[in-house]
């Protein structure tokens, strides 16, 4: 057997092997829960009691509002695993790994197709690209996009650009011999899989603008000349949208000012910080760490000024260093430059204006497809003048799957996973609130008031920490007159956000049913109204409209229809939502108040004439309110009742 097959079949082995150590790595993972945002994303599979006919399907896969496109692609991807809620999480966490293996193979495929491109030798180019998708399928940094199952949205995006970025390669194959068909492959590339990407997640779009990046640095810039493109083509096809992208972004400041208006930090302040932000990014990349820190980064330092604080002006200096090198390097380093920049116009929606939290690890995972690909490259050609190199790429990637293995046999351990991150993150409100509430699963409410007063000595003035001590303690024991005082105080003063609003509605139904000893409706609110005093209540309109809704549950819950309809309409009027007013309309019905349902209805009616209402645009609104009211008289025929 001549050596180039030998290397061939060896190089092949050892990707077999990678598959492998990465479904073993992260096979402990799989027993872990349900996170974060994949309650507000998944719990839509039950939402009209299961995904069971057309109209149920429809209403499930197009009605996520998580994004401009409602990503129905990733949505239709959950019922691979179920169609109802609750539900068990490892089927889609499992399907996930499946997701994140598939990607590492394409990304394999696409580096191999790239270094032939560049005349590198067939089992060199074999090697390389298996050593460089291994990296990146081993890398710890990557195990909260694998196993954060709302994040297969963010894969789902991935696999279609990677099938675009192969599709691409395709056609630059056959652009010398077979010119027509290779331009059939190039557009397909754009036309077909920009679409499915971005209904995955919107950074789909970003997908001609990486092409533009794969093509500039590294197949413009072969040993001998290729055909390439058209100029026609490469300007309709990938210079056009990328600019439309760059005009999107920065063509719309007071849409995104507007934005930040629900944000604890400003447009400049967050440019400032993903500065830092994204040289940590790069830091983990390249020296990855023993343990997560986790899904709860709301409390990350925000940047005030270049110098505030000092490591601001730093990162931004190294950060566009960077950058610079990645253009000036091009013909030298082309791979280097394909790292680098590729990784930049990665992260040019997430990380850039739009008012999106500071710091994610999952917005990585596009970018980084190429980031591997240098040093693998330099490992192999280097290979045969240093022995030892291939031994020290083997333990990297040996030491990846081990770290890698170390995250997520944390992540299979919710008590755990929730506890170290609280450790970690002392001043994530979501993460002690998270911590509290697995210790009150695991049937420890002691540990879990303890873990609350932890964090409200910290943090004294987070309104969620103390509305959830309140919680936990009244299923237990009588809430004193002076701890209802002191609530008020911090519900008037505290930092409150539009977040909290589903910690309030759980504590109303408690409230409302009877299961909060010492808190009747009469306190509740007053309590509501404390709340209202609130500087953030009374500068946004967001709390405002979610306070209000709640008045109007506590007044039907005590009969007293005309205060509900008054609170229901004031919501209306502050901010109006059909979808909150027909349940507004509907919990009035449920309490016979039924002329005042009629009434919200007819209000809802007037609100869609005037266009000054919300409205998902995947729901028949005037059939819906139509078919309530028409439901409402039936009801009021049957009690003998009169409009």
């Amino acid at each position: 057997m001549q050596n180039p097959m030998k290397k061939s079949l060896l190089s092949c082995a050892l990707f077999i092997i990678i598959l492998i150590l990465t479904l073993s790595a992260y096979w402990p993972g799989l027993a872990g829960p349900f996170l974060f945002d994949d309650f507000a994303n998944l719990d839509a599979l039950g939402k009209y009691g299961s995904v069971h006919n057309w109209e149920t399907f429809r209403l499930y896969v197009f009605g996520n509002t998580s994004g401009p496109s409602g990503r129905p692609l990733s949505m239709l991807s959950f019922l691979i695993n179920d169609n109802t809620w609750p539900s068990d999480a490892w089927s889609f966490k499992y399907t996930n790994l499946l997701i994140h293996l598939l990607n590492g193979v394409l990304l394999c495929w696409i580096s191999f197709k790239l270094l032939r491109f560049r005349q590198t030798e067939s089992s060199d180019a074999t090697l390389i690209a298996i050593v460089a998708a291994g990296c990146w399928l081993l890398h710890p940094f990557f195990v909260s996009t694998t196993l954060y199952v709302v994040q297969r949205m963010a894969q789902l995006s991935t696999l279609f650009v990677l099938l675009g970025l192969l599709l691409y390669l395709r056609g630059r194959e056959l652009l010398a011999t077979a010119p027509r068909r290779a331009s059939i492959w190039l557009t397909a590339s754009i036309i077909v899989c920009t679409p499915l990407a971005i209904l995955s997640k919107e950074n789909g779009v970003l997908l001609p603008l990486l092409i533009l990046v794969m093509e500039w640095t590294t197949l413009r810039t072969t040993p001998q000349p290729q055909p390439a493109p058209a100029r026609w083509w490469t300007g309709l096809f990938l210079v056009l949208p990328s600019l439309g992208i760059i005009g999107f972004l920065f063509g719309r400041w007071e849409y995104w000012l507007a934005g930040y208006q629900n944000r604890p930090f400003t447009l400049n302040e967050r440019l400032l910080t993903e500065g830092r932000v994204v040289l940590d990014y790069l830091q983990q990349i390249l020296l990855p760490r023993a343990s997560s820190i986790g899904l709860f980064q709301e409390s990350y330092i925000v940047s005030q000024g270049w110098l505030q604080p000092a490591s601001t002006l730093l990162a931004i200096i190294l950060i566009g260093g960077l950058f610079i090198s990645g253009l000036l390097l091009r013909k030298r380093y082309p791979l280097f430059s394909l790292a680098v920049l590729f990784f930049f116009a990665g992260h040019l929606l997430e990380s850039t204006l739009p008012p999106l939290e500071i710091y994610f690890e999952h917005r990585n995972y596009l970018p980084t497809i190429f980031f591997f690909l240098p040093p693998a490259a330099w490992l192999v050609t280097q290979a045969p003048r240093y022995r030892w190199l291939p031994a020290a790429g083997l333990l990297w990637l040996g030491l990846l799957g081990l770290l890698t293995y170390q995250h997520t046999s944390l992540w299979g351990n919710k008590t755990q996973l929730m506890q170290v991150w609280a450790a970690r993150n002392p001043d994530s409100v979501r993460a002690q609130r998270g911590a509290a509430i697995e210790l009150e699963n695991a049937g420890r409410p002691d540990l879990a008031l303890r873990q609350l007063e932890i964090a409200i000595q910290r943090l004294p003035n987070e309104v969620e920490l103390h509305l959830h001590r309140m919680a936990l303690t009244c299923s237990y024991r009588p809430i004193t007159p002076q701890e209802l005082e002191a609530l008020k105080s911090v519900l008037r003063e505290g930092s409150y956000n539009f977040s909290t609003y589903h910690l309030l509605e759980t504590i109303s139904d408690r409230i409302i049913t009877g299961h909060c000893q010492g808190v009747d409706t009469d306190a509740a609110h007053h309590l509501l109204d404390a709340l209202l005093q609130n500087p953030t209540a009374r500068v946004e309109t967001g709390p405002q409209r979610q306070i209000h809704h709640l008045q109007g549950l506590l007044y039907a819950s005590e009969n007293q229809a005309a205060l509900a309809l008054q609170h229901f309409q004031t919501a209306q009027r502050i901010l109006p939502d059909i979808e909150s007013g027909l349940v507004q309309a509907a919990v009035l019905a449920e309490h016979q108040f039924w002329n005042e349902a009629l009434q919200h209805l007819q209000t809802l009616r007037t609100l869609l004439k005037q266009g000054t209402t919300r409205r998902s645009g995947k729901i028949d609104y005037p059939a819906e309110i139509e078919h309530l009211e028409h439901l409402i008289n039936q009801d009021m025929q049957g009690a003998g009742t009169k409009p």
